[in-house]
């Protein structure tokens, strides 16, 4: 079950599942110095959500498709390059109107098969679409048409209102280290 939990409310769980709660109340200690450990479990959780966004299973996560919210600009040889907004954390689907298929998502830029894309001979084509991500631009080869229309675009979306959304399930890959 897809839950949103606000940055208090995961602060709260992240103590749990760490160790730091519940606390003592058997005993006393009074300190003048000392670090902020909320802010440093805050840091901590931080971290840990972003890697979970970007390298965690599918299935723990929350997807949007935001194909509404983007366009295809057409390039020279016929490529078309989408920019995706700055929230997108990760790309699972993406597909045209005219490609038989969702296309092969390749991050590696500069791996072999994103490299044989650059020739129009060796694309995969609409039977086997190719993108490409490059930073925050895929490049799409092997355009159905002049003017490609988004069909589908999934993605992993990191929340702007600094809240977390994930799977319950997602929380089990907490750990006390």
């Amino acid at each position: 079950m897809k839950i949103t939990l606000s940055s208090e409310e995961m602060l709260a769980q992240w103590k749990l599942r760490r160790g730091f709660e519940p606390l003592r109340s058997d005993c006393v200690i009074t300190r003048s110095d000392g670090v902020d450990i909320d802010q440093l479990l805050r840091l901590e959780m931080r971290d840990w959500y972003l890697n979970l966004l970007s390298t965690g299973p599918i299935e723990m996560l929350a997807t949007t498709n935001i194909a509404n919210d983007i366009a295809v600009v057409v390039g020279e040889d016929n490529v078309g390059i989408v920019t995706l907004p700055e929230s997108c954390r990760r790309i699972v689907e993406f597909q045209l109107e005219g490609w038989h298929r969702p296309a092969k998502i390749i991050t590696n830029p500069h791996c072999q098969e994103a490299l044989l894309q650059d020739n129009p001979y060796s694309r995969g084509g609409c039977e086997q679409p190719v993108v490409v991500l490059d930073g925050n631009r895929l490049f799409l080869y092997s355009l159905p048409s002049s003017t490609p229309k988004i069909v589908r675009t999934i993605a992993v979306m990191e929340p702007t209102d600094g809240s977390y959304v994930l799977d319950e399930r997602g929380l089990s890959t907490i750990h006390n280290s």
